[in-house]
């Protein structure tokens, strides 16, 4: 058995690739395109696109370990078609626009697999985009208050300060995260040391610092102490020393701005069962439809009446469906939805010992925010799940033959 054989990518296809991620970036959230994270008519177009080119390409998609829970994950969603129509009284057209427009990123990962593209290849385009993310979010720290991106334009006219950094809510935190984990697993694991890797994973944790967001701190932390614990290369001892100096300069430098952050969530979400995040979870659950289908098969999209309830619950009970992780997922696709997330998590364990270092730092800070920021609420999350699934699959495959010729 030889080792994966990946075509070399055309200009063409490049070219899809390239501008499927930028739209996916949403532009990297320019104040001059607001383009936004939900139901943007750029994600719909590429997400039809995409479509259009897996229908012809169908016979040529190969199946991969997770093409199962690419394939469960969309037809579950579909099922939400029931009580879009039925309860909501969503046309087709706006349901499918819905679908696509959220979805497209699954899309992505069947077109990967058609074009047996590189995972080292597709992670060079991907660290490109990453790369200008960091420098967008780190480079308007000093150009405040001029700014050219802004991931809220349409909520906040004011930039939130968090940490003594401004925040600018970049669309693309979900990639930046795949590159960290991606490279950081490359440094902690790799036979050779290599200063390239450190370095790519010293900027990428820079990056997501200066996201400002506690969940993905904590996340970042997390993994970083595991992956010190389970290291490989023969400078095991440098890169600890280096990760441990870094990790001390960047507690001094933020860990009392870091309080003060918390203090503040604390004092205007509330505590204990006044915690917004709990009482939106709850209502979510139990208080949002009455409806026999809502447990089965959640609301779906599409619909005028589902969007002002929602409007409601955003303006009037300030409950964000986005803001309560994967029972935000639940009440948009339901327990049969759910169900294909539980799927990907028994396929990941099921072959953790032929899944890379890096990949396993991904899906545990994947499974930290699962409750917080889970990333089949929005079509980035989506998009960044379907290329990591595909890097998986040829992860997954190569380890596989190379323990078999062992």
């Amino acid at each position: 058995m030889n080792l994966p054989a990946y075509k070399k990518i055309s200009v063409t296809k490049k070219a899809v690739i390239y501008l499927t991620l930028f739209i996916a970036f949403c532009g990297w959230s320019s104040i001059y395109l607001s383009w936004g994270g939900w139901l943007s008519k750029p994600s719909f177009f590429i997400g039809f696109f995409l479509f259009c080119l897996c229908i012809y390409y169908c016979r040529r998609i190969t199946s991969g370990e997770m093409t199962n829970v690419v394939n469960w994950t969309l037809i579950s969603a579909f099922f939400s078609i029931i009580p879009a129509m039925g309860d909501w009284h969503a046309s087709f057209h706006s349901y499918f626009y819905g679908y696509i427009a959220t979805y497209y990123g699954l899309f992505f990962y069947y077109m990967l697999r058609t074009w047996k593209v590189s995972p080292n290849a597709l992670m060079k385009i991907v660290t490109v985009f990453c790369f200008i993310w960091v420098a967008i979010e780190i480079g308007q720290q000093f150009t405040y208050p001029e700014y050219w991106f802004l991931g809220r334009q349409n909520e906040w006219d004011i930039v939130e300060n968090r940490m003594g950094l401004w925040r600018f809510y970049i669309w693309g935190i979900d990639f930046v995260m795949l590159a960290f984990a991606f490279y950081a697993g490359k440094a902690f694991s790799s036979k050779q040391y290599s200063k390239v890797n450190m370095i790519y994973f010293i900027i990428f944790t820079v990056g997501i610092l200066c996201y400002c967001s506690r969940k993905h701190i904590v996340a970042v932390v997390v993994v970083i102490m595991y992956a010190i614990l389970m290291i490989e290369s023969k400078h095991k001892w440098k890169i600890r020393i280096i990760c441990l100096v870094v990790m001390a300069i960047l507690f001094y430098s933020f860990y009392d701005d870091y309080l003060a952050m918390s203090a503040e969530a604390v004092d205007s979400q509330g505590a204990g069962e006044d915690f917004i995040r709990y009482l939106a979870a709850k209502y979510f659950i139990v208080d949002f439809s009455n409806s026999p289908l809502y447990p089965i098969f959640g609301t779906g999209w599409g619909s005028l009446a589902l969007g002002n309830k929602l409007e409601y619950c955003k303006h009037v009970l300030h409950f964000y469906i986005s803001d309560v992780g994967i029972i935000g997922y639940y009440s948009t696709v339901g327990l049969v939805g759910v169900s294909a997330i539980i799927f990907y998590i028994y396929k990941f364990i099921r072959n953790w010992k032929y899944i890379d270092l890096g990949y396993k730092m991904f899906f545990i800070m994947k499974m930290i925010l699962v409750v917080f920021d889970f990333w089949m609420c929005w079509a980035i999350g989506i998009i960044a799940y379907g290329t990591f699934l595909y890097l998986l699959d040829e992860n997954i495959k190569e380890n596989k033959l190379i323990k078999s010729k062992l």
